[in-house]
């Protein structure tokens, strides 16, 4: 791995608050904001497929349905990557929390433990004055039995 001290401090900080704005926007059910910070020819590897495009994240997002999950990412541990073509690598630990609910439902909600704990792996590229997500992917470490 390139040492982050060949990513500048500012593209760092920029990664961190698009993939930050992505996944809060995906925890708040905020689709379409979501999708800003999404490259129209990025893919996203999940763990029950893959996403090609915009088109096909914005079709994913249309199926799922608002307000039936109520799900947390936290993530940590960033570490940037300098890659050809002026891209950057971000690697990072994931703890996801979930409770099939409605996000709105009453609170606390209850808790058992993360449902799981993994690490993500997003290429960033600069597209039109902002860092977007082009690659992302997981790696699932531990999940809740």
């Amino acid at each position: 791995m390139t040492p982050a001290a060949d990513v500048p401090v500012d593209i760092q900080m920029a990664c961190q608050a698009s993939l930050m704005a992505f996944t809060a926007h995906f925890d708040a059910d905020e689709f379409d904001a979501m999708l800003d910070w999404f490259a129209p020819d990025g893919t996203w590897v999940r763990a029950d497929g893959t996403i090609h495009g915009l088109s096909e994240l914005a079709a994913w997002v249309a199926r799922r349905q608002p307000g039936q999950i109520f799900v947390r990412h936290q993530l940590s541990n960033l570490r940037f990557e300098a890659l050809p073509q002026g891209r950057v690598r971000v690697h990072s630990y994931v703890a996801v929390f979930r409770h099939d609910g409605p996000p709105d439902g009453p609170r606390p909600a209850p808790m058992n433990g993360p449902a799981l704990l993994g690490r993500y792996t997003d290429d960033m590229v600069l597209h039109e004055g902002r860092w977007k997500i082009h690659h992302k992917s997981v790696q699932i470490d531990f999940k809740k039995a």
